[in-house]
């Protein structure tokens, strides 16, 4: 069953970041993941770190996609961070800050779904001029989602 992203965007998914740098950052999202899915903010904290040290999810482009798979959630989370200054400390791969972080908590059962989901989340936020309207966007949440929600009528 292929998933889009989008269905798992909700208006409190949607965050303006104010941190100064990728613990502040990262920590927003962490804690509002862990509001939304009910589970220990500690467990995800622990687990998002653990992925962090394996390779870095700055992808480039300022662009970071961190992502879990976890027990105990029946459906994927996906949170959109749009940073108010850019997190120079992220280590992207082409060594930019990072301005828009996606991150995805996600059941850890059904790997195909999994990897589907990521690759269509990838493949939405490659492109440079979306990334340019939600950093435009900063702030707004209300225009972040809108933009978001928006792409399903792009499919």
């Amino acid at each position: 069953m292929k998933q889009d992203f989008i269905q798992f965007v909700t208006k409190d998914s949607v965050m303006t970041l104010g941190g100064k740098n990728k613990l502040e950052v990262m920590d927003h999202l962490i804690t509002r993941a862990a509001d939304l899915t009910k589970l220990n903010r500690d467990t995800i904290f622990r687990l998002i770190w653990k992925r962090e040290q394996m390779m870095t999810t700055g992808v480039g482009n300022m662009l970071a996609l961190p992502h879990i798979r976890i027990n105990d959630i029946l459906h994927p989370y996906v949170l959109i961070g749009v940073c108010e200054n850019p997190i120079d400390d992220y280590q992207g791969q082409d060594d930019l800050p990072v301005r828009v972080i996606v991150l995805t908590v996600a059941p850890d059962e059904d790997q195909e779904a999994y990897l589907q989901l990521l690759s269509g989340i990838s493949r939405r936020f490659r492109d440079p001029a979306l990334l340019e309207s939600l950093i435009d966007a900063v702030g707004n949440t209300v225009q972040i989602y809108d933009i978001i929600k928006g792409l399903e009528d792009k499919q």
